[in-house]
């Protein structure tokens, strides 16, 4: 290779690795002005792309800051539906908005929980490492965030995690695990909580650190909650019925502002 040739690529590639950190890893998102946080009509959607439809002419509303309840029957649809919310399957028919867009992966508004997360086996990321993912969302590629702000630690003390936060991930409980996941959450600033089951692993006392936080009125995100206990839907501000292919509201959000019936 020529040294002009040499230079050439030496510059190529000094300026790609300059560029990188400073693209985002999630775009930018605007307030949703209309204070809906989830629309659907005429949806329609089955849990594999050639699947028997779980549900059809799904249609919702619910407000910004509404704790919502999705109940229903093993089968009926509640997972396959908070994974369209999330972006991780399309709708087979009908629309759909997420805090004002349609949904899509990697959205730092949106934070998904599945009912049993997919950590590999003995992958080597400490608790407090993964909080600290959360902040990836604001940050270009390969970015520094800083492993130990304020922001991971307050985290950590409000979920009741920071005697655990140099345990590796795999040794963790259901239920510690499940709070570091929504610890991660508020490290992200989600504003729209998508749990799947969200209390089935837990013991007594990650319940109850899991209940205060997610009914907390001082934070104002919006929650999506699917679950079979029926103390969860009364506890909720709206509550969703998914039963024989159909979406009814049992009960509506009644109030604004974050103040709910």
């Amino acid at each position: 290779m020529s040294p002009a040739h040499h230079r050439f690529w030496a510059e190529l590639h000094g300026a790609v690795l300059d560029l990188l950190p400073t693209l985002p890893y999630a775009p930018a998102e605007t307030a949703t002005p209309s204070g809906v946080a989830v629309w659907a009509e005429g949806l329609a959607a089955s849990a594999r792309p050639d699947g028997v439809l779980a549900f059809s002419e799904a249609a919702c509303e619910i407000p910004v800051g509404c704790r919502t309840a999705l109940v229903g029957p093993n089968g009926s649809g509640k997972s396959t539906l908070l994974r369209i919310l999330a972006g991780l399957i399309p709708p087979r028919a009908g629309a759909v908005k997420v805090l004002g867009a349609s949904p899509a992966l990697g959205r730092r508004r949106v934070a998904y929980l599945a009912q049993r997360p997919d950590l590999t086996p003995d992958f080597p990321i400490t608790l407090r490492r993964l909080v600290q993912t959360g902040k990836y969302a604001h940050h270009g590629w390969f970015e520094e965030c800083g492993h130990g702000d304020e922001e991971v630690d307050q985290a950590l003390r409000l979920l009741e995690l920071s005697d655990l936060a140099d345990r590796a991930v795999h040794s963790l409980s259901g239920g510690q695990l499940q709070r570091a996941l929504l610890a991660r959450a508020t490290v992200q600033r989600a504003e729209l909580l998508l749990l799947d089951e969200p209390y089935a692993a837990l013991d007594l006392a990650s319940r109850g650190i899991v209940e205060r936080f997610l009914t907390d009125r001082t934070r104002p995100f919006t929650v999506v909650m699917a679950t079979h206990d029926p103390a969860d839907a009364r506890r909720s501000d709206q509550v969703l019925e998914l039963r024989e292919g159909s979406l009814r509201l049992i009960h509506a959000c009644a109030g604004h502002d974050h103040r709910h019936a």
